[in-house]
């Protein structure tokens, strides 16, 4: 059979299992509400599916089942595999990739790497399931960009919190975009993720010029790591350099600068030069 859509659902369900008084003494009620909200979306979004392989990433074999339900055993692959240990991380998605591969072959099922499209889903956005589907999508040699979907997915900014949906800005000539948030007060924030090579070991540069007095660079918990001394007032200034990469998982925010002015600053951004091979090439 041919599959023309692929969903990678990572690490679903990480709070279910929590207890009550467990997720009240750490403040993580509107984590696990969040999820609550998605695992409906999960299983409505697969009543309609076609065509489509399901590809979880561990998580509650219950709600494997209500997926196997729902697409049938050949669409519904529950990807898991040994960890290597220390920091072997292309060796473990090389593994993970195969438990996939072993999964088609058994069912014989194929895709067209040119033409499958595929979307993504899970926990965390900003971290796993941004960082393990674009390692599948690198070394299932996919062409076409998975989709995120940022209302299938779980969340660890609090800022995000009564967030509109984001605005996908792609960077030109590269499988990079940065996902443009609105926020409750109407402020801006943008992350940087890559869709075709692995998040977590991509360290392509991205170079920014950001003004120092109207945006700054933070951490999923809302700590600023740039600048190390911001202006008191927000009285425009000459841009400064800044770099990151995907795998940094940081913030851009922008706290007194219109949404057009700061879509214009995300969309000048230039990517380096990845410094390694890619996972393809080295693991396929």
């Amino acid at each position: 059979m041919e599959v023309e859509h692929l969903i990678f659902l990572i690490h679903p369900c990480c709070y279910e299992a929590l207890e009550r008084e467990v997720l009240l003494a750490s403040n993580m009620e509107i984590y696990a509400e969040r999820e609550t909200e998605v695992k409906q979306r999960w299983l409505a979004a697969l009543e309609q599916a076609r065509a489509t392989l399901l590809l979880q990433l561990y998580g509650p074999q219950s709600l494997f089942e209500a997926a196997t339900e729902r697409l049938g055993r050949a669409n519904a692959c529950y990807v898991r595999a040994e960890f290597p240990g220390g920091d072997q991380m292309p060796e473990y998605y090389r593994r993970l990739t195969q438990c996939i591969r072993e999964h088609l072959r058994e069912f014989e099922l194929s895709f067209d790497p040119a033409k499958v499209t595929s979307e993504i889903w899970g926990e965390s956005f900003e971290g796993c399931a941004s960082n393990y589907s674009s390692a599948f999508a690198e070394l299932l040699a996919l062409k076409r960009p998975p989709r995120m979907r940022f209302e299938m997915t779980v969340y660890d900014s609090r800022f995000l919190y009564g967030c509109r949906s984001p605005e996908p800005i792609p960077l030109p000539g590269t499988d990079i975009e940065a996902m443009l948030f609105e926020l409750y007060d109407r402020t801006g924030a943008a992350i940087f993720q890559s869709r075709l090579t692995a998040q977590y070991l991509d360290r392509r540069p991205i170079r920014l010029a950001l003004d120092p007095a109207r945006t700054y660079v933070c951490t999923t918990t809302g700590v600023s790591v740039w600048p190390e001394e911001p202006p008191i007032r927000a009285v425009p200034q000459e841009p400064r350099a800044f770099s990151l990469s995907t795998s940094s998982r940081c913030w851009v925010r922008a706290h007194a600068m219109l949404l057009d002015e700061f879509r214009k600053v995300l969309s000048s951004a230039e990517v380096g030069q990845r410094p390694t091979q890619s996972l393809y090439q080295n693991l396929a």
